[in-house]
């Protein structure tokens, strides 16, 4: 309760049900999404009628939301999206790093994607979160969504699937870096595979 939770990837699937969850248990939140196709990604991603989705689901819980389309491989837009909702909610004590894509199969522009929002993107999350975690002084908890592939070399040699590997394990290596930097300020980041 009192709690705002920013959250990338929040138009659908898991970013969704984290969006959701964090509500019912009382917090507020910031939800991005891209609400775009990119093209190496083989399966269709989130859209505006997915988020809309997702902001009747936190408002039913009670909770309020600011949502916003935002790209996390533009950390100017992804900082300013994050602005907008802590001007209107007042703070920000969680950050869900979610948004990802597996563009496996994909050939020659797998790699670049991939990396570009799975690694890439979460820097950036906790890039513009972190002034104002840090500002406030009263601690708080990133997490980083990573996957079972950032802790085993899983996949096949298509550059997609290479990527994804490949950034999942570079998850890990921001939470460790990123945990020892933010612990004097009682900020929390744990990766979850």
């Amino acid at each position: 309760a009192g709690k705002v939770a920013f959250i990338t990837g929040a138009a659908r699937g898991q970013g969704r049900a984290e969006a959701v969850r964090l509500a019912a248990d009382g917090a507020d939140i910031i939800a991005v999404d891209l609400c775009d196709q990119i093209a190496s990604v083989p399966y269709p991603m989130a859209t505006p009628d997915d988020l809309a989705a997702t902001v009747k689901l936190v408002e039913d819980t009670g909770a309020r939301i600011v949502a916003q389309q935002a790209d996390v491989r533009d950390e100017a837009a992804l900082g300013t999206a994050l602005n907008a909702g802590v001007a209107e909610l007042g703070r920000l004590d969680i950050v869900v790093a979610n948004a990802g894509i597996a563009p496996m199969l994909s050939g020659a522009d797998g790699w670049r994607d991939v990396v570009d929002v799975n690694l890439t993107g979460v820097f950036h999350t906790v890039e513009v979160a972190m002034p104002t975690m840090v500002e406030q002084g009263e601690g708080g908890s990133i997490v980083l969504i990573s996957s079972a592939a950032g802790l085993i070399g899983i996949g096949g040699g298509d550059r997609g699937s290479l990527g994804y590997t490949a950034a999942k394990h570079g998850v890990v290596g921001l939470m460790r870096a990123y945990a020892n930097h933010l612990a004097p300020h009682s900020i929390r980041v744990n990766s979850i595979h």
